[in-house]
């Protein structure tokens, strides 16, 4: 069973939303820097008070520049607390208190954590508000955003198609072994997964049932571990994390415990990217876009669908969401998943691993499907209430193609570095030539496999506009609003431009994707003649327009299998395939 809630549905009088911010790209902190504890004193002076708002700087402390930033990511922790169930909000300091809205949970039974990202106020300050009884408040810092992001900087977020990487108790990409006391294990992050020129990654890792409570920390190979990233309880504890990457790729998981082994999951949904271009830029938003509590429980076994396009000024194609999932109320232990809505549920990854009758949250940055959309499984035998708080989105490579006017020009694909494929039908159908290395290994006895290219895609990127004809603009020098109409001014088919050694048609290719990402492309689309476009342009600004097919960016991995079963090099293959024919506009 599955039924669809929309984010403002049933939601009148409850969903109150801050002014949205433009923030920008992303700066990891390595190691991650302690500001706020306290039981020291360090950043607030005192245990939060019940129903008392406190106030911490955040500007120029644990690494974070004192100008320049609009955001930090941050892990919480409570302790100590006194009430039998509150919550924390956070927002940027003066102005108000987004009502209703939460980064964390927690009760008197044990120590919560949680991460969160946070817009800083004008002062570089951060609000905190304790809903109930007493409670200490550990902060730590890993990373931040800045004010002036675009799509010619590093730290742009790319989300890539969420999997499983490491799951210790089945040898999942690791070692089916516990991490000992004050142990560690490494775990490869450049290559998998499509992930390239990667800075940070976001992942949600999980310990699963350590019997007595402790830490784990994961910061970047070779470098120092930090704060903890996870307080995990004495049940299965599950928390998102940004987390550094370090020498060869790898990031690293150490076990804080000192008496008891853990197994960890490790649950993979993006990157930020160390290239000069290619990933999202982050805008902070606060809203509730969902609250059962109000409306209908989600059912044992049953999902909901929350639309996150055209809440608080996101556009219906974006990058991903920053969600803050609250689940409360519960009938039994469980977990949630979550994925694009329209694509298949995945069958391994998770987020908040939940107890029967404890609330508790865990940060999700969530890529959005059909209708800028994104679906939520309750994975247990009972009914939960689900809270869905927003704190952010990412936009698309930089870019947005919605056709509202921008005030930057598209980013094209590095075209030097492409290879454009034929855009005639015979050369799309073709298949490419048998590599010319032989099979390796022995196949077990009777194993056979049908011979033949193998290409999987493995992350959708953003999009990108092949202008067909030159580059149109119009100046408007009056002071009042002027509407201008482009008229494209040749005819020009648009293939797919591809890098890395591809082992089948491109029509194979084309079918691949759209089975694993639920849009409709094609391996040649023509723009013609005599289309047109409309666009007021302001006064005293310019506005220019390009014409032609856009495409998506979308990385795979393609090899030739052979009968005895073993296969070729694999060869990462980032293609460009066309998905529309359409116009670009932007003023300046």
């Amino acid at each position: 069973m599955f039924f669809a809630l929309l984010a403002c549905f049933g939601l009148t009088g409850i969903t109150q939303a801050s002014a949205t911010t433009a923030s920008g790209d992303f700066a990891a902190i390595s190691p991650s820097a302690k500001i706020v504890d306290t039981r020291s004193a360090l950043g607030v002076g005192t245990t939060l008070g019940a129903a008392s708002t406190n106030t911490f700087q955040v500007l120029g402390q644990g690494g974070v520049p004192s100008s320049g930033v609009s955001a930090v990511s941050l892990d919480i922790t409570v302790a100590n607390a006194t009430s039998s169930g509150s919550y924390l909000q956070m927002w940027p300091d003066g102005s108000t208190r987004p009502y209703p809205g939460s980064v964390i949970n927690f009760s008197s039974s044990a120590d919560a954590s949680n991460s969160a990202i946070v817009e800083v106020g004008p002062d570089g300050k951060i609000d905190v508000y304790n809903s109930s009884g007493t409670a200490d408040l550990m902060v730590n810092v890993n990373g931040y955003f800045t004010s002036d992001g675009g799509t010619t900087s590093p730290g742009g977020y790319v989300p890539v198609t969420q999997s499983r990487l490491v799951d210790t108790r089945d040898g999942t990409g690791a070692p089916q072994t516990q991490i000992a006391p004050g142990g560690t294990l490494n775990v490869q992050i450049d290559g998998v997964d499509g992930i390239t020129d990667e800075a940070s990654v976001y992942a949600n890792i999980t310990v699963p049932s350590p019997g007595s409570a402790g830490t784990l920390y994961a910061y970047a190979t070779g470098g120092s571990a930090g704060q903890p990233v996870v307080d995990y309880k004495t049940v299965t504890t599950s928390q998102g994390a940004v987390i550094p990457v370090g020498a060869g790729g790898q990031i690293t998981l150490k076990n804080g415990s000192s008496t008891q082994s853990v197994d960890v999951i490790l649950d993979i949904y993006g990157y930020f990217t160390q290239a000069s271009s290619g990933g999202g830029v982050f805008t902070a938003a606060q809203d509730r876009l969902l609250d059962t509590r109000t409306t209908t429980a989600v059912p044992a076994d049953s999902g909901v669908t929350v639309t996150v396009a055209g809440n608080d000024g996101i556009p219906t194609s974006f990058g991903a969401a920053v969600l803050n999932l609250t689940t409360t109320g519960q009938q039994n232990s469980g977990y949630l998943r979550v994925w694009p809505t329209g694509q298949p549920m995945p069958s391994t990854t998770s987020v908040d691993n939940f107890q029967a009758n404890t609330s508790t949250a865990d940060l999700v940055i969530a890529q959005p499907g059909d209708q800028g959309a994104v679906s939520i499984y309750n994975a247990s035998s009972g009914t939960i209430q689900l809270i869905v708080d927003l704190q952010g989105w990412f936009s698309v490579d930089g870019n947005d193609d919605s056709g509202t006017l921008t005030t930057l020009p598209p980013a094209d694909p590095p075209e030097p570095d492409l290879t454009d494929a034929p855009t005639d039908p015979a050369a799309a159908t073709s298949e490419p030539a048998t590599p010319t290395d032989s099979p390796s290994g022995i196949a077990p006895n009777h194993v056979y496999c049908d011979p033949g290219g193998v290409y999987k895609p493995t992350s959708l990127g953003g999009r990108y506009i092949r202008a067909v004809g030159p580059l149109q603009s119009n100046y408007n020098g009056t002071s009042h609003n002027e509407s201008t109409t482009f008229t494209a001014e040749a005819t020009g088919a648009v293939g797919i431009s591809l890098t890395g050694s591809l082992k089948v048609s491109l029509n194979e290719l084309v079918s691949r994707q759209e089975a694993t990402y639920g849009i409709n492309l094609s391996a040649s689309l023509t723009a013609k003649l005599g289309n047109s476009v409309t666009a007021t342009i302001p006064p005293h600004k310019t506005v220019s327009a390009k014409y032609g097919v856009w495409r998506r960016r979308i990385t795979g991995t393609s090899f030739y299998l052979y009968s005895n079963c073993t296969h070729s090099a694999s060869s990462t293959v980032v293609s460009y395939t066309p998905y529309t024919v359409g116009w670009y506009t932007w003023q300046s």
